[in-house]
């Protein structure tokens, strides 16, 4: 089974490259503004990506994936991140909803290390509030590079805190629907 993963993790990462190859091509054949520097990050960043969530569940690499396309290739190659007002929202939304993954996944293996009862309800508050602290981590991250080398990545404080709130929607959102999935297939167990 754990060869068979292997391959399709490979096989979804090369599908990110050809996305991002995709998206590269229409943003150089049409008006979009985008740079040099964007599709090499984009490109680079499929590696990256890869790599980082390479030792985590088939649904965390899935999710991962699907979240840096909606960042790299859509927000930064074609350049939604302009184009569409909201589009940042949508981006930190779905962060949100990955790193609910995140700390969901790092709960479990805790409480699994310890030889600790799952407790689901605990679980997802950690999943939660990790997932809200890493939205709160990530605005500080720009706040710091804005002023280290004036790079103006927040925009204003209206952002910040609007980067903030969707993350932390994103975080509910999945917690909500764990939850609900979970009772609902009480059998079905965690991860």
């Amino acid at each position: 089974m754990k060869n068979s993963e292997n391959r399709l993790k490979i096989l979804l990462s090369v599908c990110e490259l050809l996305l991002v190859g995709i998206c590269t091509v229409i943003a150089l054949l049409s008006p979009i503004e985008t740079t040099a520097v964007k599709i090499a990050g984009s490109f680079a960043s499929v590696v990256i990506v890869s790599a980082a969530a390479w030792f985590f569940p088939l649904r965390f690499y899935i999710f991962a994936l699907i979240f840096h396309f909606f960042a790299a290739p859509l927000g930064s190659v074609i350049n939604l991140y302009k184009y569409l007002g909201c589009y940042d929202r949508i981006v930190h939304f779905l962060s949100g909803i990955v790193l609910a993954e995140a700390g969901f996944i790092l709960i479990s293996r805790i409480f699994k290390k310890r030889s600790m009862k799952n407790d689901i309800t605990v679980m997802l508050m950690f999943a939660f509030f990790f997932s809200a602290a890493c939205a709160g981590f990530w605005e500080i991250y720009e706040f710091t590079a804005d002023n280290l080398l004036h790079i103006d990545m927040q925009g204003s404080n209206t952002n910040t805190m609007g980067d903030i709130v969707s993350g932390v929607l994103g975080a509910a959102t999945y917690t909500a629907a764990y939850f609900i999935y979970f009772k609902r297939n009480k059998n079905a167990g965690l991860i």
